[in-house]
């Protein structure tokens, strides 16, 4: 097995770039309270990304980003709620519907790559 691929974990779709773009991020949090907040992403890539986020929430739920850049808008589903940092929650998103371009970034195609057998 690769040492570099963990069991249980899938491969990324598509290149992790750490960038810091202003988010106005709508939902509710895990008490149900509807939640409207100014953030930052942690990082992007072609099918959502990272955001640092107050409201606290779940996997599993949807929440709508708006790119503050842009002023474009998409719904998007928790994949994951890492730690809290600085009072934030490390909030990893992917996109529900799939949408080019929302980054204004030019994402090249992932190519999935061969694992050695040989060592």
């Amino acid at each position: 097995m690769n040492p570099q691929i963990r069991p249980g974990r899938r491969l990324r779709r598509s290149k992790r770039l750490v960038l810091s773009i202003p988010v106005h991020v709508f939902g509710q949090d895990v008490f149900r309270e509807s939640f409207n907040e100014f953030a930052r992403m942690l990082s992007v890539n072609a099918h959502g990304g990272a955001l640092a986020l107050a409201a606290r929430v779940e996997k599993g739920q949807r929440i709508l980003v708006v790119n503050k850049s842009t002023g474009q808008e998409q719904e998007c589903r928790v994949a994951h709620v890492g730690s809290m940092q600085d009072s934030k929650w490390t909030v990893g998103i992917e996109f529900a519907e799939p949408v080019e371009n929302f980054w204004q970034i030019h994402f090249p195609a992932s190519i999935p790559r061969q694992v050695s057998t040989h060592r």
